[in-house]
């Protein structure tokens, strides 16, 4: 999925968030975002790292054999945040 394809996904959820920002530079924060959440993923050895309202990715070393030889390979599994319930009483719309 595109920067621009969240853009528009956004708008259609909630048209007011972006107000009248530019899609062009929200697609650019979001991009730069994602590259930052990227580089937290890539630089960590074990563990998780985790991102309030997107979920955790959790990064094991595990050995893999390959040609008889056996090499160390990152495994990154992503775990989906769950949607927060909406409060009882509150007014739709």
């Amino acid at each position: 999925m595109k920067s621009l394809e969240v853009v528009e996904l956004i708008k259609q959820t909630n048209p007011k968030l972006l107000g009248k920002m530019p899609d062009a530079k929200v697609a650019k924060i979001i991009a730069a975002a994602l590259l930052e959440i990227g580089k937290q993923v890539s630089a960590a050895e074990e563990g998780a790292v985790k991102i309030a309202g997107l979920g955790s990715f959790k990064i094991r070393q595990v050995e893999r054999e390959k040609d008889g030889e056996k090499t160390a390979v990152k495994k990154v599994i992503f775990t989906a945040a769950k949607p927060k319930a909406k409060k009882a009483g509150k007014a739709e719309g």
